[in-house]
């Protein structure tokens, strides 16, 4: 089981990171080259909550603490991320990479807390 939880934090971060480090670039930059960057973001935004919701089956299991209340925000705050990221991608890109950006921030701060709660 070990192995398995460790490889699924590998993916994890690596998929988290790429997405918020993305998201910060693109919303510093008003949304230049958001288009490119798409795809590989709702990739990466699939991966992260996916490989989530497996360290949650085999961590978090059967509890609902304050630690697991504060994954479960910063969870939704990752799902709004990735919504608002596909619906405004198009028309108000640089919108969308700030407004997922902040969320991506939230997502963050969330996972780090959430243990020390």
């Amino acid at each position: 089981m070990i192995t398995g939880v460790i490889i699924l934090i590998a993916l994890h971060a690596l998929s988290g990171i790429f997405w918020a480090g993305s998201t910060f670039t693109l919303a510093r930059s008003g949304g230049a080259g958001s288009d490119a960057l798409f795809r590989p973001q709702m990739g990466a935004a699939v991966v992260a909550v996916l490989t989530g919701v497996g360290m949650w089956h085999l961590l978090h299991a059967g509890n609902f603490g304050l630690g697991e209340k504060v994954l479960a925000a910063g969870t939704l705050a990752a799902i709004a991320a990735a919504g608002v990221q596909g619906a405004l991608h198009r028309k108000q890109p640089a919108v969308a990479q700030r407004i997922a950006g902040g969320l991506l921030a939230l997502t963050v701060v969330c996972m780090v807390v959430a243990r020390y709660v």
